[in-house]
């Protein structure tokens, strides 16, 4: 039951990447107004809206806070059973007060069950970032990001990385 999921899964990654075609690798921007990040973390999830409660990461060399919303959640599978799709936004917010600003993302994920307990899944979704204040006025970019979603403990255990471009940077 759970390879047909997966194949589907594939399928619908494989496809979506070759639509976004080589743009989700790199930004257009040059080198020195772009940064690469990679960050690590977990934090609660918040019931309304739901999404990530900000949880401080650093991106780059920049400190901040990543949180997202959900906007909206179709299941797939017979009776809902299989992978969730979600639609999102997430902001990151720069907490240096010497680089001050915020970036803003519209995204797609799949969570698709991760083992026999239904309230546990793993995420991968790509970010397109589509707005930026501050130091990152004009941003643009994408991040891929990896998570464990957990209802049981109502956590988010994320693994982000990508490249961020912007004018201040």
């Amino acid at each position: 039951m759970k390879t047909p999921l997966k194949i589907t899964s594939l399928i619908s990654i494989t496809i979506m990447l070759c639509l976004l075609g080589p743009a989700w690798l790199s930004a257009s921007r040059p080198a020195a107004r772009c940064i690469n990040g990679f960050a690590e973390g977990s934090g609660p999830l918040s019931a309304v809206p739901f999404g990530l409660a900000p949880a401080p990461i650093v991106f780059g060399d920049i400190p901040g806070l990543l949180s997202s919303v959900v906007t909206g959640l179709e299941t797939s599978g017979a009776n809902g059973q299989g992978a969730l799709h979600l639609t999102l936004h997430h902001t990151f917010v720069s907490t240096d007060p010497a680089r001050p600003g915020s970036f803003t993302t519209d995204d797609t994920a799949v969570c698709a069950p991760a083992g026999t307990d239904p309230n546990v899944c793993h995420v991968n979704d790509v970010l397109q970032i589509v707005s930026g204040t501050g130091i990152f006025a004009n941003a643009d970019g994408s991040l891929r990001n990896h998570a464990i979603l957990d209802l049981n403990s109502f956590t988010l255990t994320f693994s982000i990385r990508g490249r961020v471009c912007g004018d201040g940077l």
